[in-house]
């Protein structure tokens, strides 16, 4: 962080708003920018569409039908906290601060700091670990289908392995963020394809199914289970969550006072995903839908297709949130200005990033769970993070005597929906990861 902008803690917010510099003004001495609206729309639909939209269908399952309204719910919470969040950069009315920990610490300094640095770091790596459990279940459920007895946890090894070579050698964010706009395609092309082979699915499957726990019987679609919308609502935090990018993508505009119509556009966009999804996975699977939804359908071409583009699409987003975690690290030990000779610095560079491989990979093999680690991570730090934290620092560095009573409803709404989801979320998603590893314990993998 600059000199210059740690000054501007100082600034009286109250008078700053007052002046009218919440408004178009904000943006006059905004560092310019190169990117076109339709691209920032691009930008922010491909951090937001990742493989966890295969498992929203799973939600619904969990919650029932009523999770739809909870969904659209999170997606207006989503669009109003990232426009807050983009506010709060320009709050001084003078100079833009860089992203989301700065965010915190104009508003609570050092302990803000800290507190969304480790939200933060536990998306930067939790991605990576829900990555390689997916990776692993997709690559041995395909090599199991031609013989082969390599275990779950091996596949996942081996693709940690395989991954760190590209961690090691990409040094900056600039060399991996194409990764995400192949991302965003293979998914909308895989929920598309799942969809309509669900559909034609639907027809061989009959009035009796077996359930996972081995009893046989008919698909049951409920309207509502009240006892886990916090959970599904933690789901739906995951799949909105990029707002701890989304500060690099307005900074690239050249139009920055468009933001919050693309931020809004880019939102609907996934949502129209999410819903295809979601509607399709579980009104023909209902409570036998599993996560990915991917899982549900025949052995045979459709799903071979879509489990290698997933594959691949999370292989190859590994490297971005890997990267993200590993240049904080790099700036906190400053290996850049140690004076070190670039074959030095490449080696203290490829052991530090081997052991955050080493990291992940510990994690994703003692809870290879994908479902279940989603609905954590979610509701640990992305709830906080998308709906929660944008709201409050929005509230202490404007003030809440220069809002609206009708606004502060709202986001007091936000604040308590986004902080109960959160808190009870996590305390079931941890009792969801708890049964699944008492599970696996009973037989090999």
């Amino acid at each position: 962080m600059t000199k210059n902008t740690e000054k501007s803690y100082e600034v009286d917010v109250e008078s700053v708003a007052s002046s009218g510099s919440i408004d178009g003004d904000i943006y006059a001495n905004a560092p310019a920018g190169r990117a076109t609206n339709f691209q920032a729309y691009v930008n922010v639909v491909s951090v937001l569409a990742g493989a966890g939209t295969l498992g929203l269908p799973a939600a619904l399952r969990d919650a029932g039908w009523v999770s739809l309204i909870i969904l659209a719910l999170a997606c207006a919470m989503a669009i109003y906290s990232n426009q807050k969040l983009i506010k709060c950069l320009y709050y001084d009315g003078r100079n833009r601060l860089r992203e989301y920990p700065d965010v915190a610490a104009a508003a609570f300094g050092l302990p803000g700091r800290i507190v969304a640095t480790f939200f933060y770091n536990s998306i930067a790596l939790g991605g990576p670990i829900l990555y390689l459990i997916l990776t692993g279940n997709n690559i041995h459920d395909l090599a199991s289908s031609v013989g082969s007895d390599i275990t779950l946890r091996q596949w996942i090894m081996i693709a940690a392995g395989i991954m760190v070579i590209p961690i090691v050698l990409t040094k900056t964010m600039r060399e991996v963020a194409f990764l995400s706009i192949f991302g965003a395609l293979s998914t909308a092309i895989v929920v598309v394809i799942v969809m309509i082979a669900a559909i034609i699915n639907s027809k061989d499957l009959g009035d009796m199914v077996v359930k996972p726990n081995g009893s046989v019987g008919p698909i049951i679609h409920e309207n509502i289970i009240p006892r886990n919308l916090p959970l599904a609502l933690a789901t739906f935090a995951f799949s909105y969550g990029g707002n701890v990018i989304f500060p690099h993508v307005e900074e690239s505009m050249k139009d920055k006072r468009s933001w919050n119509k693309i931020v809004m556009w880019g939102m609907l966009t996934v949502t129209v995903l999410y819903f295809m999804c979601s509607i399709s996975g579980y009104a023909v699977y209902g409570d036998i839908v599993e996560s990915p939804i991917y899982k549900n359908l025949p052995g045979g071409a459709v799903r071979t297709v879509s489990t290698i583009i997933i594959t691949i699409h999370v292989l190859l987003a590994i490297p971005l949130f890997m990267t993200t975690f590993n240049l904080q690290i790099e700036a906190a030990l400053k290996l850049e200005s140690r004076g070190l000779s670039k074959k030095m610095e490449w080696i203290y560079r490829g052991i530090l990033r081997t052991l955050s491989m080493i990291l992940v990979a510990t994690v994703a093999l003692f809870f290879p769970y994908f479902g279940q680690m989603m609905a954590l991570l979610g509701a640990l730090s992305d709830a906080m993070l998308t709906f929660v934290f944008p709201v409050v620092f929005y509230l202490k560095l404007y003030g809440y005597k220069n809002i609206g009573k009708a606004e502060l409803c709202v986001m007091a709404f936000i604040i308590i929906v986004g902080t109960a989801g959160s808190a009870i979320g996590t305390v079931d998603a941890v009792k969801e990861l708890a049964k699944a590893y008492r599970g696996e314990l009973d037989h090999k993998m």
